[in-house]
């Protein structure tokens, strides 16, 4: 087995930065999807320091034995160049961002998903999407040690706290897990500029019908965007097939830093 990719990102309606970012590397199985935190363009900085970091750890690594520690490797040497500038730069001080990022091992067919944030992943397999990550915010903290929580009782917690990020401290807690692929299967990285706007039923939906990756991709940009586009909007879509099928029509074979 494989995985192929396609991944786009806007603007979105309402921002005059894009601060998300995304990386391709199919070539090594590593996909992420970065969302940067942080005034007068930080989080453009930071996310743009996560997307180039990873990317450079698996094209200079060399030979890797285990996928997962490569990849945990990966986030966290992300994490500590972008810290060490937040920390040298007055300019830089308190940038961060989430990341989402997976790594497909086709020898033992599991895809390793870590991230730290709200950006998130989910996966298609037979019609159905699962979310497969959990969000580091205030709100999923607080429901997470109280999940009697009612809908007053969150009310009074702000929504758009992130507890976990990369750069904002010298080292960073990632979630990781490993998830067997089967054949079919599709999985969404995304920017909170997506899910936070487009319902996960809409989503699959959108997934389900669309002919290519990258068409589905442009499909939930469009209508995050035709719901506010409030925020930049990121999609990466990873689909794991046969080794011997051919290469979908329009998935890049190169990354986006």
């Amino acid at each position: 087995m494989r995985a192929v990719a396609a991944g786009l990102t806007d603007v979105g309606r309402e921002r005059k930065h894009n601060e998300d970012r995304f990386i391709l590397l199919p070539q090594f199985g590593v996909f992420a999807v970065a969302d940067g935190m942080g005034g007068h363009q930080s989080g453009e900085v930071a996310s743009r320091m996560a997307a180039q970091s990873v990317a450079g750890y698996f094209r200079t690594s060399g030979s890797i034995r285990s996928v997962r520690d490569a990849l945990l490797s990966a986030l966290s040497d992300a994490n500590s160049k972008i810290f060490a500038r937040a920390d040298d730069s007055r300019a830089h001080r308190g940038m961060g961002t989430t990341v989402v990022a997976a790594a497909f091992s086709s020898a033992d067919a599991i895809l390793y998903i870590a991230h730290a944030g709200d950006s998130r992943c989910y996966r298609v397999r037979d019609a159905q999407m699962e979310q497969l990550t959990r969000d580091h915010s205030l709100l999923q903290d607080a429901l997470l040690e109280r999940p009697d929580l009612t809908e007053s009782d969150l009310a009074y917690l702000p929504r758009n706290v992130i507890t976990r990020a990369l750069g904002i401290g010298p080292s960073v807690e990632l979630d990781v897990r490993a998830e067997p692929a089967k054949v079919g299967d599709c999985f969404l990285l995304c920017s909170d500029g997506l899910h936070g706007l487009v319902p996960d039923d809409e989503m699959v939906r959108i997934v389900l019908k669309s002919r290519t990756l990258t068409e589905a991709c442009q499909a939930l940009i469009r209508k995050a965007n035709a719901n506010g586009g409030k925020d930049n909007i990121t999609a990466v879509l990873i689909r794991i097939e046969d080794e011997d099928a051919p290469w979908a029509p329009a998935a890049p074979s190169s990354s986006r830093e």
